[in-house]
């Protein structure tokens, strides 16, 4: 398993191609902007994009969707609550955050528990709420790819439409914390790190 990392976008969104290097199959979670970017790094590893996960549906994660799906025809997934974002400019911040959105469809949707495979590799779904009504982390093997969820000594944020505070940090006590301290959190925007260093030195879990 390779994972490129990549700031997208208007709002350094990480993006996420994940490579399956045995077969050359790729997922691509969160193409929030620049699609001839992603796309050349997918066609750099000679890759076939497999899926296209979305861990929420805001708009800086959701701005090369459109153009991503189409060049690869890969299915979309996404929460069934935050779906309607993807084609609401309001909802998802599109309409804020400005720049071409070419709205596209989710083709599947993640469920709490989930275990979906894609790439020839497993992802298991954690529901997260709270930065989002249907925010998801996803797991494979050790690390999570946790979105808006929770990021390096800090939490989403939870003034947008749909979003709750309470929720959130309950998500992130109920399905991050509980992982084990070497499993490392792949967020959406800043760097990586680790549920050990989040338990200790987050200032939102203690």
């Amino acid at each position: 398993m390779k994972i490129i990392a990549m700031e997208v976008g208007y709002i350094a969104t990480n993006c996420y191609i994940v490579i399956n290097e045995e077969t050359h199959q790729a997922v691509v979670i969160d193409p929030g902007g620049d699609a001839d970017r992603i796309m050349a790094a997918v066609e750099k590893e000679n890759a076939k994009v497999d899926a296209i996960f979305l861990t929420h549906g805001h708009g800086d994660h959701i701005m090369a969707l459109g153009e991503v799906k189409e060049r690869t025809g890969a299915p979309v997934y996404i929460s069934e609550a935050d779906a309607p974002l993807l084609n609401d400019p309001n909802k998802s911040l599109v309409a804020f955050i400005g720049g071409k959105y070419t709205p596209a469809t989710a083709d599947k949707f993640f469920a709490d528990g989930d275990e979906v495979e894609a790439a020839g590799m497993k992802f298991k779904v954690l529901a997260t709420p709270g930065h989002t009504p249907g925010g998801v982390c996803l797991m494979l093997d050790d690390i999570v790819f946790c979105g808006d969820t929770v990021f390096l000594e800090s939490i989403g944020r939870t003034d947008f439409p749909g979003g709750s505070y309470r929720q959130l940090l309950q998500s992130i006590k109920d399905k991050i914390l509980p992982l084990g301290d070497n499993v490392h959190l792949l967020p959406g925007h800043g760097p990586a790190t680790t549920v050990e260093h989040e338990r200790r030195r987050n200032p939102f879990l203690q």
